[in-house]
């Protein structure tokens, strides 16, 4: 299970920033706070102010109402995992190979921390512009895959729909206390599924590009060249 704790991002970026930017900051770190234990519905503008310990006008200083804070908050953390998941995987040119291993990696990084990771499966059913964006990111892997005849299976919205549904139960999965490795590598070969790879061959992927993950946190120059040599090895055999 990860470890809990919200890491407090937004502060931690404008830590040296003006006192107004400190104060934006630490309201959206406290709504990532919120939504996680109240879902976007149910926050209220009082409560997010109350846990960033400020003034309720405090809050409206900042944030003309609670929708433009959704939507800034949603654009930001969707900004940052897919910003996290590209540099990953900015050696991979395989559009299979990179749903394979982004998949896994975006499970990993939303779920590092609980909070960001609660606020992403929410925000994947109630927040259409936060979906759209990490919908694009997929979308354009699965473009490459086929024009690489990678994929070939008809696509269209309900299908991508339901890889966001399957990432959004893998990760919530994690969060609830699965064995966050397990769930990560069967998410990533549902999502091979989904988009036509058969059974055995999604796992044989999935299996095939796995081992990068241990490397991205401790040593990302080495995961760039252990990537390169990887793919160069599947394609020669």
């Amino acid at each position: 299970m990860v470890e809990r704790g919200n890491t407090k991002r937004f502060t931690r970026k404008a830590a040296s920033e003006a006192k107004r930017l400190r104060t934006r900051a630490l309201l959206m770190d406290a709504a990532v706070t919120v939504f996680a234990r109240r879902g976007v519905e149910g926050a209220a503008v009082s409560e997010i102010a109350a846990e960033a310990a400020v003034a309720n006008g405090t809050f409206y200083y900042h944030f003309k109402d609670k929708s433009e804070l959704v939507d800034i908050v949603g654009h930001e953390v969707a900004a940052q995992l897919v910003a996290e998941v590209d540099e990953v995987m900015a050696f991979v040119d395989n559009g299979t190979e990179r749903v394979a291993l982004g998949t896994q990696c975006f499970l990993r990084f939303a779920a590092a921390d609980p909070e960001w990771g609660l606020l992403v499966v929410n925000a994947l059913t109630d927040m259409r512009d936060f979906r759209d964006r990490i919908s694009a990111g997929i979308r354009k892997d699965v473009a490459i895959g086929m024009k690489q005849k990678g994929f070939e299976i008809p696509i269209n919205e309900l299908l991508f729909t339901s890889v966001l549904a399957v990432v959004a139960t893998g990760l919530r999965a994690i969060l609830s206390g699965e064995k966050a490795r397990a769930t990560e590598m069967q998410t990533a070969a549902m999502v091979l599924q989904l988009l036509g790879i058969s059974v055995r061959k999604a796992h044989d992927m999935v299996r095939a590009v796995s081992p990068l993950l241990s490397q991205i946190a401790q040593r990302p120059n080495m995961l760039q060249e252990r990537g390169k040599s990887t793919v160069q090895r599947r394609r020669a055999s």
